[in-house]
């Protein structure tokens, strides 16, 4: 099987070495990853604006929004998907990478959506959202001061596979311009995790973005760890070449002796459980690749 999902079920047993938070046995990971995730920076810490961008079912679905001090010109947006398998995370752990985009002059909206249930909840759900999202980002750009032409969709892990079927929408509203995406899900091979997650309510090919692939699509970065064992590098490479096949721009750099999200530790349980720790090196390296990927494109200039 070349792909494997993260598969972090209710009440796993998440152990936070390095994280800055203290040893916590049997927390579900939500919020704890903050201090650690890929993009996390040291910027002085701006509170976001919480707004609603649709209501489903009586609940609020909400983006967070970071923004530079206004300079009267029209920015590039950056909306951000966490991982966590489809099954946990919050916005706030992409807080950090927010902040980061921020500080480049980027006006940046973490996202909050469904998260999976294997009940009134799958996947179709959450790619609905994470266009919903985008959707409603590009209908306010004039309110934010936001280039309506210059929205990235950025993705960690289950929150990539989110932005890529985002990238191949069949409403342009809905589509991103770019795409960021650091070890993401990318559909290649069957996956009984996510298959169950569907519940038989699609094909897992009408969810893949490696299926999905169309001609012209975004441009798009990955950032890859070679010993990914929840998103491996092959079905990257294998994702990436079939964009590139179909006329898109697929930029992947993959770094040797790192695993998912770039981390240390190579045991497939950790990686599977999360218990990461990321090699600040690469992860530096990688955030100097994806500012030269923007910054090709025209989407900011410092």
């Amino acid at each position: 099987m070349q792909n494997l999902w993260l598969d972090l079920r209710y009440g796993a047993r998440i152990l936070l070495k390095n994280s800055g938070f203290p040893l916590i046995a049997g927390l579900t990971l939500t919020l704890s990853v903050l201090a650690k995730f890929p993009g996390t920076g040291q910027q002085k810490e701006q509170t976001p604006v919480i707004h609603t961008y649709k209501t489903v079912g009586g609940e609020s679905l909400t983006v967070h929004l970071f923004q530079p001090p206004s300079d009267g010109k029209k920015r590039t947006a950056v909306v951000l998907f966490h991982g966590g398998g489809f099954v946990w995370g919050s916005p706030e752990v992409v807080y950090g990478s927010a902040r980061e985009y921020v500080a480049r002059g980027l006006v940046a909206f973490a996202v909050q959506y469904r998260l999976a249930n294997r009940d009134t909840v799958t996947p179709l759900e959450q790619v609905e959202d994470a266009r919903d999202a985008i959707r409603w980002v590009r209908k306010n750009a004039e309110k934010f001061g936001i280039d309506a032409k210059r929205i990235i969709a950025h993705g960690d892990s289950a929150g990539g596979h989110l932005a890529t079927m985002a990238a191949v929408s069949s409403d342009s509203t809905s589509r991103p311009d770019a795409l960021v995406l650091w070890s993401p899900g990318l559909g290649v091979g069957s996956s009984p995790y996510f298959k169950g997650l569907l519940i038989d309510r699609a094909r897992e090919s009408d969810l893949s973005p490696y299926e999905q692939v169309r001609k012209q699509m975004s441009p798009m970065i990955i950032i890859s760890g070679v010993e990914d064992a929840v998103t491996p590098d092959a079905a990257a490479r294998q994702y990436c070449a079939r964009v590139s096949q179909a006329g898109g721009r697929c930029d992947i750099h993959s770094y040797e002796k790192l695993g998912h999200l770039l981390s240390r530790k190579l045991d497939r349980r950790a990686q599977l459980e999360g218990d990461f720790d990321w090699d600040p090196t690469a992860t530096g390296d990688a955030k100097s690749k994806i500012w030269a990927f923007l910054q090709s494109l025209g989407y900011f200039n410092r």
